[in-house]
């Protein structure tokens, strides 16, 4: 197995920090200890850069709360720096992990995540109902508190041989109040439960030879067409996650036929022919609008308030549960066709939302500070991974805007009415003549 070596410069570097602190800030502009941090950006960036140059960064203490929803799990959050640290550690070494992760990992991985993984589920399901009739569906016990610090380290080195690093990383593990297992709310914490069980992935896959398994951190999914080939993936597991990692798998794993209750994974409950949002999130959703309504908000400020639990909805078959709550869709692009406003949120280039559903909530034209021309700048919602390990929401609806000076973009925005937004929408690149060049292009996110 190749191992990484002169990384650390690259994580100190002053390129790398300001990208890191972009990173750590987005969809949290409010939160005091990021303004504080940008009150003053360039010092505070170049303080701690010093501090890793110079091998003196410390791990702040953590602040730790509990959450009660959907259990109750114990929180360590830490101040705005460390999260750039971390933030500067994984833009270098991702994609070095990246590498070495099956296909069938999908927390907190670019380009995967929960809809990802519902989308391969559902697909394997419906193509090869007789080779997925049964399920085994498996749990660690107490994943986070559990991971063992000799054992991660270990695991870290067979990938990177930076001492530096390593002692950067060391750190970081060990800097656990309890001393052991790593903290729910970290940013690195979520790679750690990734490459924790990555070998596991690769036995599965590669000497069990099963076929159809996925894995969300540490929820274990296995399909099969016999029972008794299920009984022996169960037994094998156990005995890796005690010998090999110092673990358990909860007592509550099932070995079942698929049709006869569905599989109840990254919130919804998933069948041969259809999927079903999770009870508990229907219920959630169902007191979330009978508060509101009795509260006498509009209709409209429901439908943004509820805007990523419908959001979760729509990728499975709920069309009948929305409609029975009267929950009115997000309005698509082409049924409207101005507004202004104060627009917030971290910035993103236009390349990085191509062909993914955004909501439109506004716009502002202005000069551009380059040319004679115009710049438009948009304000919108998009569907990212929930930073918060274990939220009952998967996911959220970030807000963000993007620059453009896209003409194609500005005439189709100027035949908006201030009512019309906000819109759900997608945007395209739309190919001219032979390809060469392209525009931009705001469709329907069905199209």
């Amino acid at each position: 197995m190749k191992r990484y070596g002169n990384l650390y410069e690259r994580v100190c570097s002053y390129d790398n920090l300001v990208n890191a602190a972009e990173n750590a800030r987005k969809g949290k502009n409010r939160q005091i200890t990021i303004r504080d941090f940008y009150s003053d950006f360039e010092n505070n960036i170049l303080q701690l850069q010093r501090e890793l140059q110079t091998l003196t960064f410390k791990t702040s203490d953590y602040s730790i709360f509990t959450i009660k929803e959907p259990k109750e799990r114990i929180i360590y959050r830490l101040p705005f720096k460390d999260r750039v640290v971390h933030w500067a550690i994984m833009l270098v070494i991702e994609p070095i992990w990246i590498g070495y992760f099956t296909r069938d990992t999908y927390s907190c991985i670019k380009g995967r995540g929960i809809h990802a993984l519902q989308k391969k589920l559902t697909h394997d399901l419906r193509s090869d109902p007789e080779g997925t009739a049964y399920c085994l569906k498996v749990d660690v016990k107490k994943f986070y508190p559990s991971i063992d610090h000799t054992i991660l380290k270990t695991i870290v080195r067979k990938k990177i041989k930076d001492p530096e690093l390593l002692w950067l990383i060391d750190e970081i593990i060990d800097s656990v109040p309890e001393r052991e297992g790593v903290p729910i709310g970290n940013y690195l914490s979520q790679y750690f439960a990734n490459i924790y069980l990555a070998e596991l992935d690769h036995i599965i896959k590669e000497d069990l030879n099963i076929r159809y398994y996925y894995r969300y951190s540490d929820d274990l999914v296995f399909l099969d067409s016999s029972k008794e080939k299920l009984r022996a993936v169960l037994v094998y597991v156990n005995h890796y996650l005690h010998n090999e990692r110092n673990m358990t798998i909860k007592s509550n794993f099932q070995i079942f036929p698929v049709e006869s209750r569905g599989i109840d994974f990254v919130g919804y409950v998933t069948f041969h022919e259809y999927a079903l949002v999770r009870k508990r999130n229907k219920k959630n959703l169902c007191r979330k609008l009978a508060e509101y309504r009795k509260k006498g908000l509009s209709e409209e400020q429901i439908r943004l308030k509820v805007a990523s639990r419908v959001g979760f909805m729509i990728h499975c078959n709920s069309r009948n549960l929305l409609k029975s709550l009267n929950v009115v869709g997000m309005k698509k692009f082409s049924e409207v066709a101005k507004t202004q406003g104060k627009l917030e949120g971290s910035k993103l280039h236009i390349d990085q939302i191509l062909n993914r559903v955004i909501h439109l909530l506004a716009y502002e034209i202005t000069d551009s500070k380059h040319n004679s021309e115009k710049c438009v700048t948009l304000q919108y919602e998009i569907e990212e991974d929930n930073p918060q390990e274990n939220a009952e929401q998967k996911t959220i609806w970030a807000k963000h805007i993007t620059f453009t000076g896209s003409k194609a973009l500005l005439g189709q925005l100027e035949q908006l009415e201030p009512e019309d937004l906000p819109c759900e929408a997608k945007i395209i690149k739309q190919p001219i003549g032979d390809g060469r060049k392209c525009f931009y292009k705001i469709v329907d996110p069905d199209d």
